[in-house]
């Protein structure tokens, strides 16, 4: 199989896949380069919708750039309809609880570091992809795992990294790890507001703001679908995540 101009650099496998952990079996979708070796991987953890289409389409956007890229389902299949409005979607995660959702990240994590695997180079250090509300655990994630090279955040809900009140951004992650955001300026889970506490608390992290897009521009199920900064998004992470992924051994 060719890979086609404007298609990326590799063709690639993707599909559901098992995860173990301990006694736990997770699923998840995988999409990686269908070639043999080990490679830089990166962590896709979706927004409140859990593993979606449009949540797959980025997935292999970057994985025919040469990434593996591992998506955990972690609503463990019990997650919201597709056709539910956003605070619906959004409640159905806040029942998910974090010591829960964290466990399983933990779990998926060592399974991607394991020297043993065949297809990710995790365990010397892989990058963190978080979309809409899953920011949230992206940044607890980041915070607990000496692996993270970098965190890439598209339309984040920052609102729970921003403290009311002291109006200052809890210290989520080390100051020596990268970090790229990409939000829409009509987004107010990620105002230019946020932005700036954001930017002054993780002073490393660069940030891109689109005018004239609003929250959740990643998902063509939804009207603030927007695929032309849905290109420019998967350009600008795939230059992040090469310039500070450890490459393949």
């Amino acid at each position: 199989m060719t890979v086609l101009k404007g298609e990326g650099k590799v063709v690639i496998l993707y599909g559901t896949i098992s995860i173990p952990s301990g006694p736990q079996t997770h699923t998840g979708y995988l999409a990686r380069p269908d070639l043999t070796g080990e490679w830089p991987t990166i962590l896709l953890i979706p927004s409140a919708w859990g593993v979606t289409s449009s949540v797959k389409d980025v997935s292999r956007r970057l994985a025919r750039q040469g990434f593996a890229v591992l998506v955990p389902d972690l609503y463990r299949g019990s997650g919201p309809a597709r056709s539910a409005d956003r605070e619906e979607a959004q409640a159905v995660l806040g029942d998910v609880p974090d010591d829960r959702a964290l466990g399983d990240l933990a779990g998926i994590i060592d399974f991607m570091a394991n020297p043993a695997g065949t297809w990710s180079s995790a365990e010397l250090g892989f990058g963190i992809l978080a979309l809409g509300t899953g920011s949230r655990w992206a940044a607890m994630a980041a915070a607990r795992s000496d692996l993270v090279s970098a965190l890439g955040l598209i339309g984040p809900d920052l609102r729970p990294l921003v403290s009311e009140g002291a109006g200052e951004a809890e210290p989520w992650i080390a100051p020596d790890t990268p970090v790229l955001g990409l939000s829409g300026r009509e987004d107010g889970d990620a105002s230019e507001a946020m932005v700036a506490v954001v930017r002054q608390a993780v002073p490393q992290a660069e940030w891109v703001i689109y005018d004239g897009t609003g929250a959740d521009y990643w998902d063509d199920y939804l009207a603030t679908y927007d695929a032309e900064v849905v290109a420019d998004t998967a350009d600008r992470l795939v230059v992040f995540f090469e310039r500070h992924l450890p490459a393949a051994p």
